[in-house]
């Protein structure tokens, strides 16, 4: 069998596009190629609607079966295609858009695209629901998460430095309630005069000139310059001891620059991963709810890991929560930058809860990874998260139904619901776990085992393959437009 697969981004472009829509189904794709590589020939492709229907004759010319995997949301399929087409999707909320508000884009409307196709492949049995809820009992729909649990259990036997304790992030920015230079990151005097007197219309306002910068010297902003022109022009020709001693210079002057930083992390661990641009993952609910009952315990260390391409604006976003809250002497960092795998996988081992407070989930890759790595989480039981989150690996937070509107329906009109966090319940379950691990080290250590199992039989390759099997052997054939 010949396997067409694609995805809007790719290697080269989505680290470039962090954070924007759809960015996260080239990971997804990701996942999924180990397991279509045991179905056949896996062929990706970069248009679709030149490059599919070629191959697909040709593969017919040579008799065999060939199928095309679009990982993208129903409405950017590529549709009309000769071969049999499949998206493969993440849906979150109750319902999936079944009307159009514009005459002109029919794709809209998830129904008229799905007609379309063969089938379609999502990632949770809430998913699958709404799409029979949608298309009807009969209409050919599979769930299959991401298996990216063998990769993972791989990394579990990795052996780290145990003497050195630091995650060295390549490129980003660390801000870090316990760094004794927090006021680097701080308004000066000057810009909150500045910026009162801009309040009250006293003089004009000055967009170029941010609240998070100090009035700088013609020394300083020529250094800076000269550090830019560095890095972007002379960065083959410089010295690698020179480029150290810009890197240094930059971040020890200007934290917001991004740069080389190390982490060095402490105490009871909770860390979630997820853009901060993206309102679904309720980091607000996180932040205010750890700060609160953690407010007395320096012990307690809450780790944002951020993902977007425009980090002054994600971090200014989160830092902007932070005076609303009382004096609190727990840690908060927010790491905004890229990990390289030992990176990465020094964050994981220096971890011991992950943390997830979204209004819904189509799978939540970070968590699955942090699970099948063996960490507990402190996560609710809606959406994807009902298909491996129970109290024997996870601190359940509560949630309840809560009106809401489609992502890119722009009438912002409530036709779906999604589930509101329960903020009481979710401190509660910051303070459980915090105790299981410092108190109850037998009852952790059961919940890890716990979360391998578990997500062994939901996320890897061998729970996958079945399903996919099954799938293909339907033969499915496009529907008429």
């Amino acid at each position: 069998m010949k396997i067409l697969v694609y995805s809007a981004m790719n290697a080269e472009t989505v680290f470039n596009n962090f954070g924007e829509p759809e960015y996260s189904y080239y990971f997804v794709l990701r996942e999924f190629l180990p397991l279509l590589r045991q179905f056949g020939e896996v062929q990706q492709v970069e248009d679709p609607a030149t490059e599919v229907d070629p191959i697909y004759e040709a593969a017919l010319r040579q008799g065999q079966d060939c199928v095309f995997l679009s990982f993208s949301p129903p409405h950017l399929t590529c549709l009309g295609l000769a071969c049999p087409t499949i998206p493969v999707f993440a849906w979150e909320f109750s319902s999936m858009p079944c009307e159009a508000w514009w005459d002109d884009r029919p794709e809209h409307d998830w129904g008229w695209c799905l007609r379309q196709c063969a089938g379609a492949i999502v990632h949770s049995e809430q998913s699958a629901s709404v799409v029979r809820q949608l298309m009807g009992e009969d209409y050919p729909v599979t769930a299959i998460p991401a298996p990216l649990w063998d990769r993972v259990a791989a990394l579990r036997g990795t052996l780290l430095d145990q003497g050195d304790d630091s995650i060295r992030v390549t490129r980003g920015t660390i801000f870090d309630t316990h760094d004794p230079g927090l006021e680097r990151w701080l308004p000066t005097e000057q810009d909150i005069i500045r910026a009162v007197a801009e309040a009250r219309g006293l003089i004009p306002i000055d967009e170029n000139k941010g609240f998070h910068r100090a009035p700088k010297s013609i020394s300083r902003i020529t250094l800076e310059y000269m550090v830019a022109w560095y890095q972007q022009v002379m960065s083959n020709r410089v010295p690698d001891h020179w480029k150290q001693k810009l890197d240094a210079w930059a971040t020890r002057n200007d934290p917001w620059q991004l740069g080389r930083r190390e982490l060095r992390l402490s105490g009871v661990v909770f860390t979630a991963l997820f853009n901060p641009m993206d309102g679904r993952k309720n980091w607000v609910d996180m932040l205010t709810a750890f700060c609160t009952e953690f407010r007395d315990e320096p012990e307690a260390t809450l780790v944002f890991k951020l993902g977007h391409r425009n980090h002054e604006e994600a971090l200014e976003s989160l830092l902007m929560v932070l005076p609303k809250l009382p004096r609190f002497r727990c840690r908060v960092v927010f790491l905004h930058g890229f990990l390289d795998d030992d990176a990465y996988l020094r964050l994981m081992q220096r971890s011991h809860f992950a943390l997830n407070a979204s209004y819904g989930e189509g799978q939540c890759l970070p968590l699955m990874e942090y699970l099948s790595f063996g960490k507990p989480a402190v996560a609710p039981d809606h959406s994807a998260l009902a298909d491996y989150i129970d109290e024997d690996v996870a601190f359940v937070v509560n949630s309840w139904a809560d009106a809401t509107m489609w992502p890119h329906d722009p009438r912002i009109a409530y036709r779906t619901l999604r589930q509101q966090i329960d903020w009481c319940s979710l401190r509660a379950a910051y303070r459980d776990a915090f105790d299981c691990y410092r108190h109850h080290p037998e009852r952790y250590e059961q919940m890890s085992m716990a979360a391998v199992s578990r997500l062994r039989e939901h996320c890897s390759i061998q729970s996958a393959m079945s399903r996919l099997e099954h799938f293909l052997q339907s033969e499915p054939e496009n529907s008429p437009a």
